[in-house]
């Protein structure tokens, strides 16, 4: 469904194409200035192979755009599904490439972290972290976990809205519980706001939070990522991250299935494997 009439942003200068790939369904969105316009979510029942980029061009259709009108294109770079992120990023570099374009790789934890920091300027119990909690399969989530910038609070003790929340502790791809033993002892002693379509496969919310600290949530609710991701290319300091269309790189976290499945054959070959 249309946000904002496109034409009405005819004089403005930056319109952004973002792509998610890295789940089944994926979404893709349309930005103009840090506004979106335009966001649609995909049929998980057809592979992104199959649907792009020609959902990409049906989105710009309908505002009367073709690709060349596009000044940036972003990209969901992981982690997520290996395929699902190959098409992706294909896709953009791509069109970059075809019309000699930069792009904006934005990582899904960033992406989820950036949904919950818009939650918490609102909430006067805000979180203290912020943990993506990415449905990895094979039994696993991946994670990472995001503290404020000192800087950020009001006077009245809430997160200030743009407020930024870098790295506390590198992502990981691992089961939930023994992922949730490793950090208890950082999640006991703060709120902690957990996000993304993990909780659903964590068990239930109150198991979950039961292992966190006083006033922390599980959210598993969110907006399609790709008309976040549109917004947030327009903002510092993603925006100052555009590269070449050849440099884009995904963000793997789990080693790809083709080479844990390769070092496998080795093993039963008896061959050693460099780690």
């Amino acid at each position: 469904m249309a946000l904002t009439d496109v034409k009405a942003l005819k004089g403005q200068r930056l319109l952004i194409l973002a792509l998610d790939t890295t789940t089944a369904g994926g979404s893709l969105a349309l930005a103009c200035d840090g506004r979106l316009v335009d966001e649609t979510t995909g049929d998980p029942g057809v592979t992104h192979g199959q649907r792009q980029p020609g959902e990409l061009t049906a989105l710009l259709d309908r505002h009367g755009l073709a690709t060349e009108a596009v000044d940036r294109y972003v990209v969901a770079a992981g982690p997520g599904s290996f395929t699902g992120l190959r098409v992706g990023m294909a896709t953009i570099q791509g069109l970059a490439l075809a019309h000699d374009k930069r792009v904006i790789a934005i990582s899904v934890l960033d992406t989820l972290v950036e949904i919950a920091a818009r939650l918490a300027h609102r909430d006067a119990l805000g979180p203290e972290l912020i943990a993506p909690w990415v449905d990895a399969k094979r039994g696993e989530v991946f994670s990472a976990l995001y503290g404020p910038a000192s800087s950020t609070r009001r006077a009245d003790g809430r997160w200030a809205a743009g407020s930024r929340w870098p790295v506390a502790l590198e992502p990981v791809a691992a089961p939930p519980a023994p992922l949730l033993d490793a950090w208890a002892d950082m999640l006991a002693a703060h709120r902690v706001w957990l996000i993304g379509d993990g909780v659903a496969e964590s068990g239930s919310r109150e198991e979950l939070t039961d292992r966190l600290g006083p006033g922390s949530r599980a959210i598993q609710e969110t907006p399609p990522l790709a008309g976040v991701m549109a917004v947030m290319a327009s903002l510092e300091p993603w925006s100052e991250r555009a590269v070449a269309p050849h440099a884009l790189r995904p963000i793997y976290v789990r080693r790809p299935d083709a080479e844990l499945a390769r070092d496998r054959r080795r093993a039963k070959a008896g061959v050693v494997t460099k780690p």
